[in-house]
Order: structure tokens, then C-alpha cells, then sequence
């Protein structure tokens, strides 16, 4: 498994502990554990105020952790650019291009020009932004204002990139186009964590996800096992051996009923139907079904 770019171990975090006339504080983080790896996109949902936005920024030392361990790369101290925050409404000034706002998140990370050059045109190219690089950040959509500040982000060459709800509040389309350039930025070696309010937005691009309520770690979960499965269900005169002939191709299998199930994680159902036709199979009737999620692992 890869090294952890950060790791942190029963951290705790409260807010207003100090402050004359509050009493004990508001819990934010209680008692926290958990790792990112490298290249590896963690999400971590939770409602509002169950401490997702407090653990981003404990993650890439914007705060500091009233007790606990966290460690980047084995250090107890965050190493300069080596982490990367971006807010759930991440201020562009609307004004600048693109170009110019990544020029301008470049200067402080990197004083020397000749390599700004280099990083300026880098990530927007692998984020497909290359063709909005003279646009004004207020004439972009949604999901590419989003994209832009991912790729203000990563101007600095950090390690680590905690996103704060960046898929919420898109439509499916813009959600997509999000989730692939999450999985670029993972591709490229990069870590993501990234936050969302609902459990159902990280399927498809989370390796690995935590459930957060009230500052604390209540399950671990794959959401692509815990994302809702299409399946195709087929009424055929001979089932077990349809099944045995659909098993050369896809993941068939023959239920009790006699009815025909076949997945459909990488393939659509017209194109297991033409492996019928192609198989000989007569089908006789054929329907969408949608399988349950799997249940999530309490740790």
C-alpha cells in the first residue's frame, strides 16, 4: 500500500473552550482517527457542523488539533506546501481570467519564474481547462469555477488536496465532469480528501469514505459498494444454460426463480442483449432492476 500523506490518530478539537461565559466549548472533533494515502481521493460525509470542514483543515495544517497525532509524511509539523485547502466557496476574483488567477496563486508558492510557466499550463490542461484559459472566472459555469480553483490549488505542487463539499449543489452532468477531474488529480499522485453532506455523491469517485456525526467516525465504507447497483433481469426458456453461455462475457447468474441476472457495472443492457442474440439466447421478456446496497463496515 502506498505511504500516508497524512495520518492523524484520536484527534480532538473544540471551539470556544477559552472564551469567558461558554461553558466545556463546542465539540468539533471527538477522538478521530483515520489516513490518506498517496494518490488515494478519502471522502468524508456528514449534516453541517458534524465536523468535516474542522478535519480538512486539521488535515493541511490550517488548524491545530487540541490533542491527538497527526503526522504528514512522519513529521508531527506540516511541511510547507505539502497540503492544499480549498474551500466549499472558494473566492476567484471574477475580474482576472483564468490565466491570471493561476499566475496569481503561483506567486507565493513558487518564487522563481522559470518553473511558473510550467505549472501555470499543467494541471488546466489535464483538467480540460486549456480552453477557458483567457475566459473571466465570472463568465464560467458552476463545475468549472470549481475546476479553476482545483487548479489554483495545485499551482503550489502540494501532495495533499482536501476539497470542502465540491460536489454539492451540482447536477448529475456537472457532477460527472467534477468526479473526473478528482480522478485525475488522484491519477497523477496526488492525494484528495474531499467532504459532502450526503453519502450517495462520493460513489464513483471515493476509494474509501467515513460517515462523520457529531465529531466522531461512526462507520467506514466503500462507496462503490455502497452505491445503489443496476442490474438486467431475463425471462429465457433455458436459464442455467443461458447463464453458463453469458458467464464467457459478463457476470451472469441464475436465480431460483429462473429468472437470468446480469450486472450491469460495465456494460448496458442493449449490449448484453446483443450478446444474447450473438449466444442464441431467445429472450422473452427483460427488465432494469436495481440491486440493494451493500452494508457499511463499522470499524
Amino acid at each position: 500500500m502506498p505511504p500516508a500523506v497524512v495520518s492523524f490518530q484520536n484527534i480532538r478539537k473544540v471551539y470556544g473552550a477559552a472564551l469567558s461565559g461558554v461553558r466545556g466549548g463546542v465539540v468539533a472533533l471527538d477522538g478521530v482517527s483515520g489516513e490518506v494515502h498517496e494518490g488515494e481521493i478519502v471522502g468524508v460525509a456528514g449534516a453541517s457542523g458534524a465536523g468535516k470542514s474542522t478535519l480538512l483543515r486539521i488535515a493541511t495544517g490550517m488548524l491545530r488539533a487540541d490533542s491527538g497525532i497527526v503526522r504528514w509524511c512522519g513529521s508531527t509539523e506540516c511541511p510547507p506546501r505539502l497540503a492544499a485547502f480549498v474551500p466549499s466557496h472558494a473566492i476567484l476574483h471574477d475580474f482576472l481570467s483564468v490565466r491570471e488567477s493561476l499566475r496569481y496563486a503561483a506567486v507565493p508558492c513558487e518564487p522563481y519564474g522559470a518553473r511558473r510557466v510550467v505549472a501555470e499550463d499543467l494541471w488546466p490542461a489535464r483538467l480540460g481547462l486549456a480552453h477557458r484559459l483567457e475566459a473571466r472566472v465570472g463568465t464560467l459555469a458552476p463545475v468549472e469555477r470549481r475546476i479553476a480553483a482545483l487548479a489554483t490549488a495545485l499551482q503550489g505542487g502540494p501532495s495533499l488536496v482536501a476539497f470542502d463539499d465540491p460536489l454539492d449543489g451540482l447536477d448529475p452532468a456537472a457532477r460527472r465532469e467534477l468526479r473526473h477531474a478528482l480522478q485525475v488529480v488522484s491519477a497523477g499522485g496526488v492525494s484528495v480528501l474531499i467532504g459532502a453532506a450526503d453519502l450517495g455523491v462520493l460513489a464513483g469517485v471515493a476509494h474509501r469514505g467515513a460517515l462523520l456525526r457529531e465529531g466522531r467516525i461512526v462507520a467506514w465504507i466503500d462507496p462503490r459498494a455502497a452505491a445503489p447497483r443496476n442490474a438486467l433481469e431475463l425471462a429465457v426458456g433455458a436459464p442455467r444454460v443461458a447463464a453458463a453461455r453469458l458467464r464467457r462475457h459478463v457476470a451472469a447468474s441464475c436465480r431460483r426463480d429462473g429468472a437470468v441476472r446480469v450486472p450491469l457495472a460495465d456494460r448496458s443492457a442493449e449490449e448484453v442483449l446483443a450478446l444474447c442474440r450473438e449466444e442464441g439466447i431467445r429472450v422473452l421478456r427483460s427488465r432494469v432492476v436495481t440491486e440493494p446496497a451493500a452494508r457499511w463496515t463499522v470499524p
